[in-house]
């Protein structure tokens, strides 16, 4: 396998990762990107909108948009910003916190009931394998800014 068939095969496995995660979760009442900034939280603590953005690969203003829904649902909170009086932090709110972490939780319990036919071992090793190509990636993103 070549890298260009790691790529396409990644790539084709996180859109159907969202595919079913959005199948999943479709009566949730939340869009994708809305949960894609909760587990941004869940996982890297609170964050101003601007960070998130670029976490993401996306525009401000497209963040801010679905900040103000999980704002407006109550799964979302503002905090005051002390390195930037005009940029607030984003916080996760209890029921922000409690959604995000039932929904993780049903996801990996469904794949935990997936009969994929990979080993343990198998499964170290890619994690492995995209964990370094994601690290390589990253430098070279950096050395390019």
């Amino acid at each position: 396998m070549s890298p260009e068939d790691l790529f396409q095969d990644a790539e084709a496995l996180v859109q159907a990762a969202k595919r079913w995660s959005d199948m999943l979760h479709s009566e949730v009442g939340i869009s994708p990107a809305g949960r894609r900034l909760l587990d941004i939280l869940l996982i890297g603590g609170p964050a101003p909108v601007p960070r998130m953005a670029r976490e993401r690969g996306v525009s401000r203003q497209h963040v801010q948009q679905q900040v103000d829904a999980l704002l407006e649902d109550g799964l979302v909170r503002r905090q005051g910003n002390p390195a930037h009086k005009r940029s607030s932090i984003i916080a996760l709110t209890d029921k922000g916190r409690a959604m995000i972490q039932n929904m993780r939780a049903e996801e990996f319990h469904a794949l935990s009931r997936m009969q994929v036919g990979v080993s343990d071992h198998a499964v170290g090793e890619a994690t492995q394998v995209l964990a370094s190509w994601r690290a390589a990636l990253e430098r070279d993103m950096a050395s390019r800014l």
